[in-house]
């Protein structure tokens, strides 16, 4: 299994999106990383997997994520906070370029919402083993 190579952090206008429920698919858009092609993107929870299995397989190290400040937006001291993340990669044939959308769904009250923590432009797409995921435990 290869390592991912992060290209660029695109950033995003907008990164928190409200959700009806938390299994529901969240729709946004981003321009690509060279800023002509607006993409858009369907993230949901049941079609991502945990930021740590990256981590923990070594796609992904904790370095790569301190070189794009997301491990600032996500520890604030606390590395087990990368245990609820969730992440998706997309390969657009617009432009043939891959992303890494790394995202959270949080509860506050009854009330759902999405948070984008970064979409980050990446060399390659990778293959990575399927993993289960269990959509009754969503952390906040």
């Amino acid at each position: 299994m290869s390592q991912i190579s992060i290209l660029k952090n695109i950033q995003l206008g907008k990164k928190s999106f409200p959700l009806e429920n938390p299994d529901a698919e969240m729709c946004f858009s981003f321009y690509c990383g060279n800023g002509e092609i607006q993409h858009k993107a369907v993230i949901s929870f049941g079609k991502s997997n945990l930021l740590s299995s990256l981590l923990e397989v070594g796609q992904l190290t904790n370095h790569d994520l301190n070189q794009i400040n997301i491990d600032k937006l996500l520890t604030l001291g606390n590395q087990n906070s990368f245990t609820f993340c969730r992440y998706q990669i997309f390969n657009f044939n617009e432009c043939n370029n891959d992303y890494l959308i790394i995202f959270d769904i949080n509860e506050y009250r009854d009330y759902y919402s999405c948070f984008i923590y970064s979409v980050l432009q990446i060399e390659k797409q990778v293959i990575i083993k399927n993993q289960t995921t269990n959509n009754q435990n969503i952390k906040h």
